[in-house]
Parts: structure tokens; C-alpha cells; sequence
């Protein structure tokens, strides 16, 4: 009995042993590295799901390859700067703090970190390659402007920097009458009008500055433009680079520039806010249900919405602020230099403007969302006198088992669209907050600021 006893407690020593070999060596070989996954920190334990996971490394592989790229513009040898500004610019990371403890926030934390100083770097970098400008470059006596003909449609300014004692010199040659205008781009002074199909011209220049000639086409039609300069005496050929900067301005100011642009309006004053109860704690109290109509502004042909859908009643500090972040959005477009609203690009830029502002989703949290374009077919679905699929709704913007989202959907003539929404789940409630917006077609005005 005593060897029994004695091989037993061997055994289980072996045992022990074997185990807190095996506990050490995990716990070496889980370090603090970026890579996702299991990990341990003075914080916890890091716990992500496969999918959380497999994000994390995605977005990360993506920055790696963004901060690799951006470093190539800042130090001028990229080829491409505008597409790796704009790669960089589509990447969105977002993440359920609600559901993670303490050393899984710090290091999905970590990461959106260096994804905001990414694209902080790539906002610079896009400021400092699009404000510069080839034009004005090594001029010289012999030709700022080589001559050729182009096609004109609206006014195209060609500035150039000057010393004083200088001597402009232009010759325009047009297929029919236009106007050529010459300004100190520093004082906003007009110095030489022409109403002309042909100019060739000089200006002896007093001040150093900025110098403009701009020409109206006043209709389509091919123009050649030679612009040069004569040095004052005792200087050198060449003048500093010109600079670009486009900025926003009143319809008044010098050199303002009409363009199609956007304003971003709420429908809701706050977002609607509603409990869908599980289909067994509805069949109680409560309803697994609801239904919002949408109204949306005259002459605005489609309303955008934001839908977040949690398992907890809880607000975030985000909710509210759909119609403001998408503002943002698109104020921070034109930052980049990208093409403004324009309707051949609204699809693209509207779509631009959600994917930028997506809100969190919730693995657990999801349901149906139908549209309706009746009041009747609405009426019927809220009063729960029918089912969804036996009503009419659009099948084309209506959305089976989706999580939180958003969207966009075209009024086809209707000042009112019913949203309904729908908890097809027996057990558990969702609480689901819905904002629209609506985007308003305005006109805006930028100009161009020149520096040397």
C-alpha cells in the first residue's frame, strides 16, 4: 500500500512538473508583440475572436505598408503620392471597446493610434504636394509658357514670380475675342485689361510680387499662351517656384471661384431610439418592432441614415453626430485635394462620405430593416396585421439579419420613406438608434492663395 501510495504521489509531482513546464514556456512565447491574438500584457490577458483577429492584422499589414509608403513621399522619392495618399485615406479601423477588458482596449487603442498619426502624416504630405505648382518654374528671357495651343473652357490663371525692375512680357494668340487680365496677385491690383483674339504685351514690373495673367475663353476654343520675362539688370534668369493654396471664400472675394458643393443636413433633431424585444419577451410587453418615417427636405432626391444596433441600452458619445461627422468628412475631402462634389461624382463621393463614418458593429447585434414606400403597406407591418414578406417593400435597400450600418436610399419621388426594422430573435432584445440626413446640393466658393 505505502508503493502505491508512494507511485501516485511520483506521478502526480510528474504531473505538476509537466504543467508549469508547459505554462512557462506559453508564457514566454506570448510577448507584447503587434501581431493579434492571445497575448499577455501587465494589463491581462489580450483576447480577440477570430474575425477581431483577423482585422487587427489586416488593417495592421495595411498601415505597415501605408507608414513604408508615406515615407517615400516625404522624402520625394514616390512616383505615385496621390494614390498612396488616397490608399491610405480609405483605411477605417474600428473596434468594440464596450466588450473587451482592459488590455484588449489598450492595444486595439494602440493601433488606431498610429493609424490617426498615419493619416496625419499623409494630410500633411497631401498639403505640401498639391499647394506647389510647376508653373512659374525656371523663368526666364526665352519662355515661362512654351506656346502650345490648348482647349479652353473657363478661366485658367498663370501666375509667375517677379522682382521689381522686371519685365513681363505675354502673347496671346485665341481663336476669337477673350479676355486677358494681368494682376499683382499680392495687392489684388488689376494692371493691364485686353478684350482681344490676339495680345502681345509687356508690363515693367515695381514691386516684387506675385504676378497674374488670366484668360477668358468666354467660349470653347483653342489658346496659345507665351509668357515670359526680361530680368532687371544684375539678377539672375530664374524666380522662386510659385505656390498653391486653394482656400474657401466668399462669393466677393478676389479671384472667387463658383463650384457645386454640399451641405449636410439633419432629418431627426436627435436620433431615434428604440428597444426591440426578443419575439418571446414581445409576446409580454414591449414589441420586436418599429417603424420610422423619413421625411426629407424638398428638391433633395435621396437621404442618407446611420443605424447602430447594440445588445446594450447604453449611448455611446458618437450618437447624434452623423450629419455632423459626415460634414466633417467632406470639409476634410477637400483638405485632401480630391475632386469636390460635382453631380457626375456624387455617387462616389457620397459613398466616400458613409464609408468614412461607418458605425461600430456588434457580432451579437442584428436585425431586419425594410423600406417602404407606402404609408398603407407601413401601417400594416407596425400594426402587425401582416408579415414583411407579405408586404410590398423595396427589396433593393431593405436588409436582411444586418448589423449595425449605413446607407443611402433614393426618395424615387417620395417626400416620405417608412424604415422599418424588425427583431427576429427569440431570446435576446437589441436597442437600435437611427439617424438620417439629408445631403443638400449648395453652391460653394473657393480661391487660390499664391506664395513664392
Amino acid at each position: 500500500m505505502d508503493q502505491l501510495r508512494t507511485r501516485i504521489g511520483a506521478i502526480t509531482l510528474v504531473i505538476l512538473a509537466v504543467v508549469l513546464v508547459c505554462f512557462a514556456v506559453a508564457k514566454c512565447g506570448n510577448g507584447t508583440s503587434d501581431a493579434a491574438g492571445t497575448d499577455t500584457t501587465a494589463l491581462g490577458l489580450i483576447q480577440l475572436s477570430e474575425r477581431d483577429a483577423a482585422m487587427y492584422n489586416h488593417i495592421l499589414k495595411q498601415i505597415e505598408e501605408g507608414e513604408a509608403n508615406i515615407a517615400q513621399i516625404e522624402n520625394g522619392s514616390a512616383t505615385n503620392s496621390a494614390a498612396i495618399i488616397e490608399n491610405i485615406r480609405q483605411i477605417h479601423y474600428t473596434y468594440n471597446a464596450e466588450s473587451m477588458n482592459a488590455a484588449t482596449r489598450a492595444h486595439c487603442a494602440k493601433l488606431e493610434a498610429r493609424l490617426t498619426a498615419l493619416k496625419e502624416r499623409a494630410l500633411k504630405a497631401s498639403g505640401d504636394s498639391s499647394d506647389s505648382s510647376d508653373i512659374g518654374t525656371n523663368n526666364n528671357a526665352a519662355s515661362t509658357f512654351d506656346g502650345q495651343a490648348h482647349l479652353l473652357t473657363q478661366k485658367v490663371t498663370y501666375p509667375i514670380y517677379l522682382l521689381s525692375g522686371d519685365v513681363l512680357r505675354y502673347n496671346i494668340q485665341c481663336e476669337s475675342s477673350a479676355g486677358i487680365t494681368v494682376y499683382n496677385a499680392d495687392t489684388h491690383k488689376k494692371l493691364k485689361s485686353h478684350n482681344s483674339a490676339n495680345v502681345n504685351d509687356s508690363v515693367k514690373i515695381k514691386f516684387a510680387a506675385v504676378y497674374l495673367v488670366e484668360i477668358d475663353p468666354r467660349a470653347r476654343q483653342y489658346v496659345s499662351a507665351d509668357i515670359s520675362f526680361t530680368p532687371s539688370p544684375g539678377t539672375s534668369a530664374t524666380r522662386p517656384k510659385v505656390r498653391k493654396k486653394a482656400v474657401i471664400c466668399s462669393k466677393k472675394d478676389f479671384g472667387a471661384i463658383a463650384h457645386e458643393g454640399i451641405k449636410i443636413r439633419k432629418i431627426f433633431d436627435e436620433p431615434r431610439k428604440f428597444t426591440l424585444r426578443g419575439k418571446i419577451k414581445a409576446s409580454f410587453s414591449g414589441a420586436s418592432i418599429a417603424v420610422i418615417p423619413v421625411t426629407v427636405p424638398k428638391g433633395v432626391s435621396e437621404f442618407l441614415f446611420s443605424m447602430r444596433l447594440s445588445t446594450s441600452e447604453q449611448s455611446r458619445a458618437s450618437d447624434g453626430k452623423f450629419a455632423d461627422n459626415m460634414q466633417q468628412s467632406y470639409r476634410s475631402i477637400k483638405i485632401f485635394k480630391l475632386p469636390v462634389y460635382e453631380s457626375t461624382r456624387r455617387s462616389g463621393i457620397i459613398n466616400m462620405l458613409l464609408d468614412d463614418n461607418r458605425p461600430i458593429t456588434e457580432e451579437d447585434a442584428y436585425c431586419n430593416m425594410y423600406v417602404f414606400r407606402n404609408a398603407t403597406e407601413a401601417k400594416k407591418f407596425q400594426d402587425g396585421t401582416s408579415v414583411a414578406s407579405k408586404l410590398n417593400y423595396d427589396v433593393n435597400y431593405s436588409r436582411l439579419g444586418t448589423q449595425s450600418c449605413n446607407g443611402r436610399i433614393p426618395t424615387k419621388g417620395n417626400r416620405t420613406i417608412y424604415l422599418a426594422f424588425e427583431n427576429e430573435r427569440m431570446r435576446f432584445t437589441n436597442y437600435l438608434w437611427v439617424e438620417a440626413a439629408a445631403a443638400v446640393p449648395t453652391t460653394e466658393y473657393y480661391r487660390i492663395e499664391y506664395s513664392k
